[in-house]
C-alpha cells in the first residue's frame, strides 16, 4: 500500500502525546494526551482500509498477528517478570483477550489494553475478507446494543464503542481527499480542545456509555485531523516533516516501551521524553524492522513456492484435443 508521510506524523503526535501524558505531571492532569489513543484508532482503522484489499483472510490475520505479538511480549516480559499478578491478568497479557472468569482483566502493560481492541478489530477485518463487510458490521451493531443493553464485561468488550472509531478511519479512507479539506486539521483540534478531559479516565473507558461519550466527544475530532491530513499528503513530502515521519515510523516500539522509562527512571520529564523516544526508536532499528523483514521474506518465499506449484501445475495439464 501506499506510504502516507501524513499519517506517519500523525502517529509521531499520537505517540507523543500518550508518552507525554505518562512523564509530564500538568499533562497527565490534563489528560488530553490519552486523546493519543484515539488518534491511533482511527489512524489503524484508515491503514486496514488501505491494506486489507488484496489479502486473503488467513494472510491479513497472520500478518496482524506478527505485527502486534512478538514485540508486544518483548515489552510486557519485565511486567510480567516483576509485578504481582493474579493468572487471569497473565492469560490477558499473554493473549490480548483481556476477559476472563465473567471480568475484564487489564494486561500487566497497561497500554495493552488499546491492542486488546485493536485485535478485535483485525479479527473484524478477517471476517470481512472471509465473508463479506456487511457479516462483521451486522455482528457488531447487535453486540453495541447487547452492549448498551446489559453492559456485561464480555458485551461491553466486543461491543465496545471505541470499535466507532476504527470505523471511522476505515470511513476516512473511503471519503474523497481535497486540498480544502486540510482545514478539517484545524476544525478537529479546536472541537478537541472544547471536550472535558476527564473523557480519557482509562477505567471508565472500559465501560459501553461512558466509550460511547469519548467515542464521540474524542474520535470524531480524531478522524477530522486524520482527513485534514491525508487531503494534504503533498505537502508532507517537504523535508521538513523527516524526523516527524521517522518518529512515526517507530510510534508502535515508542508506544510500548515508553512506560519503561516513564516509571522506571527518576528524571526530569524532557529527558524522561527523550529518553523514551529515543529507546523506542532503537527497539524500532534493533527490533521491530528485523521482525517485519522477516515477515517479508516469509511472504516472498511462500508467494514464490505458490508460484512454482501453479507453474507446475500448468506444466502438468494435458493438451487440449482438437
Amino acid at each position: 500500500m501506499q506510504k502516507y508521510r501524513s499519517v506517519q506524523a500523525l502517529r509521531a503526535i499520537a505517540a507523543c502525546s500518550v508518552l507525554v501524558s505518562h512523564t509530564y505531571e500538568p499533562v497527565r492532569q490534563a489528560a488530553y494526551g490519552a486523546a493519543g489513543v484515539d488518534l491511533f484508532f482511527v489512524i489503524s482503522g484508515f491503514i486496514m482500509a488501505n491494506l486489507a484489499p488484496g489479502r486473503s483472510a488467513g494472510q491479513f490475520a497472520l500478518d496482524r498477528a506478527w505485527r502486534i505479538y512478538p514485540l508486544w511480549w518483548m515489552a510486557a516480559l519485565p511486567w510480567l517478570l516483576f509485578v504481582d499478578l493474579g493468572p487471569f491478568n497473565t492469560l490477558s497479557t499473554l493473549t490480548l483477550w483481556p476477559v476472563w472468569g465473567g471480568a475484564h482483566y487489564l494486561p500487566a502493560l497497561r497500554v495493552g489494553w488499546t491492542l486488546c481492541l485493536e485485535m478485535l478489530f483485525y479479527a473484524g477485518v478477517t471476517l470481512a475478507i472471509a465473508t463479506r463487510p456487511s457479516v462483521p458490521l451486522v455482528a457488531y451493531a447487535i453486540l453495541f446494543i447487547g452492549a448498551l443493553t446489559l453492559s456485561t464485561p464480555l458485551l461491553s468488550f466486543l461491543g465496545s464503542p471505541m470499535a466507532l472509531e476504527f470505523l471511522m478511519g476505515v470511513a476516512v479512507a473511503r471519503l474523497p481527499k481535497r486540498k480544502m479539506f486540510g482545514m478539517f486539521i484545524l476544525v478537529g483540534l479546536t472541537a478537541l480542545s472544547f471536550t472535558p478531559t476527564v473523557i480519557g479516565d482509562l477505567g471508565s473507558s472500559l465501560g459501553t456509555r461512558w466509550a460511547l461519550w469519548r467515542a464521540f466527544e474524542w474520535g470524531i475530532p480524531a478522524a477530522l485531523v486524520v482527513w485534514g491530513a491525508v487531503s494534504i499528503e503533498p505537502l508532507f513530502e517537504h523535508r521538513a516533516f523527516g524526523i516527524p515521519v521517522k518518529i512515526g515510523d517507530a510510534s508502535y516500539s515508542i508506544y510500548l516501551f515508553h512506560p519503561l522509562v516513564s516509571y522506571g527512571f527518576d528524571l526530569a520529564w524532557p529527558l524522561k521524553l527523550a529518553l523514551a523516544v529515543g529507546v523506542g526508536i532503537a527497539m524500532h532499528v534493533l527490533v521491530e524492522k528485523r521482525l517485519m523483514a522477516s515477515a517479508q521474506r516469509w511472504r516472498f518465499r511462500r508467494n514464490r513456492a505458490r508460484g512454482n506449484s501453479a507453474r507446475l501445475a500448468g506444466e502438468a495439464m494435458p493438451l487440449p484435443t482438437p
